[in-house]
Formats: structure tokens, C-alpha cells, sequence
């Protein structure tokens, strides 16, 4: 009897063990920059605030559960093992995040996640340090990491910088530097870091993770993820663009985690 109690139990950890090791949550991380209801600053990169709510509220109701990056970088698999998730992300900090994006969110008790330039906090056109720290403590919005003085330098010359070997280091304190900034205005550590222009190397954002201690990163990759809690790479996005319609986007996304 004890031998047949011991096997089950042997049985039950190694199903256990099938389950975390298969798990993988379906992932649409969808990436905005400006929000804005002025029709003639539509673009690529600039969506109006209805397309921004209709969006979120087609994948939350057919199912996509919304979440912040760290939140899906530390969530047990086991919770989202199969289940769609919305990861809602936006670059850069321009004030509508504040004007236009936070009421929607609040609206819809959405989760997102903003990428912050830290010198560009307090500037005009951008947020200031007040919006950050509201929207930081409203339970909605996790602050990121866009780097700082790297986001200024040519994109010709960013493989250049990143694959030499003292300017590495600089790109590194970078962006220890800004995440310093944003700490200090939020009071939260930092742990999810999006990489300008999608630019990065394999070798430089294990760096990042590894020394500072961040916990997911983001490329512009176009695509969505499977995602089976390895951090170790930056996870795919899907630039929403304003000539899109929001069933175009949804239907993106959906047909390749289908």
C-alpha cells in the first residue's frame, strides 16, 4: 500500500513537473507611441485615443487578459498556462499618455506599460514628474526603461556602440542612470527595459539583465510570443499603425496564436 501511495504521489510531482515545463501563455504585446485626436499628426507611430480604447476592449473581450511586462516576466506559468495575454506598451512619454491613454486605461481597468526617456520627463510635450508618479501608483501603469542618452544617438551608430568594448559600458550605465531617474520619481525599482528602435545585441541585453537586474526587455520585431517564462531574449511587438483598422489588428495577432 505504501509503494502504490509513494508511486501516485511520484506521479502527481511529475505531471506537476509536464505542466510547468510545457507551459506557455499566448502573448499580442501591442506597441503605441503618441496618442492624439489631432487627425493630422496620424501616422505609423500616431494613433487617435478611439482607436487606442477600441483596441483594448476587442482583445480584452474576446479573452486577452491584460497585464504589465514584469507582472508576465514573474507570473507562475501554471495561472497562464494557454491563456491569451494583452500586453499594452507605449515609448518615448509624450503627455497624452497622461491626457489621453490614462483616462481610457482607468476607464477600462487596463494594464500597460510605459518606456521612459528620463530626460525627457519635464519637457515640453512630454510627461512631467507628478503624471509619472500618479500613474506609477495607480495600480495600472508599470514605468520601463527607453534608455536616456542612447536613444539620441543615430541609429547608424548604435551596432557600433554596442559592439565595442568601452562604449558597451557606457550604454550600460546609461541605462542604470535612467533607471536611477525613474526610481526616484516613482519610487519603484525598475525591471523592464525597451531598447530604442528595436536595436539591440543578444550579448548586451543578457549584460543588462544579468548586472542590473532586469527581468524582461523589449525589440521592435514584429510578431507575437509564446511565452514560457524565458526572459533571456527581448519579446516580440506589433507597431500599431493608424491606417489599421482595430479588427486588422486583432485579427494580426490572433491568427498567429490560434
Amino acid at each position: 500500500m505504501k509503494k502504490i501511495i509513494a508511486l501516485a504521489a511520484f506521479c502527481i510531482v511529475l505531471a506537476a513537473t509536464c505542466i510547468s515545463a510545457s507551459a506557455a501563455a499566448k502573448v499580442c504585446t501591442l506597441m503605441y507611441h503618441s496618442v492624439t485626436s489631432d487627425v493630422d499628426r496620424l501616422s505609423d507611430y500616431t494613433v487617435t485615443p478611439e482607436q487606442f480604447e477600441n483596441d483594448i476592449r476587442f482583445f480584452m473581450a474576446c479573452g486577452y487578459i491584460p497585464m504589465t511586462a514584469t507582472e508576465l516576466a514573474t507570473e507562475n506559468l501554471s495561472l497562464i498556462d494557454n491563456r491569451k495575454i494583452l500586453l499594452v506598451t507605449l515609448d518615448d512619454g509624450y503627455d497624452n499618455f497622461y491626457t489621453e491613454v490614462f483616462p481610457i486605461l482607468q476607464r477600462n481597468n487596463c494594464k500597460a506599460t510605459m518606456f521612459l526617456i528620463g530626460s525627457y520627463i519635464d519637457r515640453y510635450g512630454y510627461l512631467n514628474r507628478d503624471q509619472v508618479y500618479e500613474m506609477a501608483h495607480s495600480g495600472l501603469v508599470e514605468i520601463g526603461n527607453h534608455t536616456d542618452a542612447i536613444h539620441h544617438t543615430p541609429v547608424g551608430l548604435l551596432y557600433d556602440i554596442y559592439n565595442d568594448n568601452e562604449t558597451i559600458l557606457e550604454v550600460v550605465e546609461d541605462i542604470r542612470r535612467n533607471g536611477i531617474v525613474l526610481k526616484t520619481i516613482t519610487g519603484y525599482d525598475i525591471y523592464s527595459l525597451s531598447w530604442p528602435y528595436g536595436y539591440y545585441t543578444s550579448y548586451l541585453d543578457r549584460l543588462i539583465k544579468s548586472q542590473l537586474g532586469y527581468k524582461i526587455s523589449f525589440g521592435t520585431s514584429w510578431g507575437v510570443n509564446f511565452f514560457n517564462g524565458n526572459t533571456s531574449t527581448p519579446l516580440k511587438r506589433m507597431n500599431r499603425e493608424s491606417s489599421a483598422t482595430t479588427k486588422e489588428v486583432f485579427d494580426r495577432a490572433n491568427r498567429l496564436l490560434s
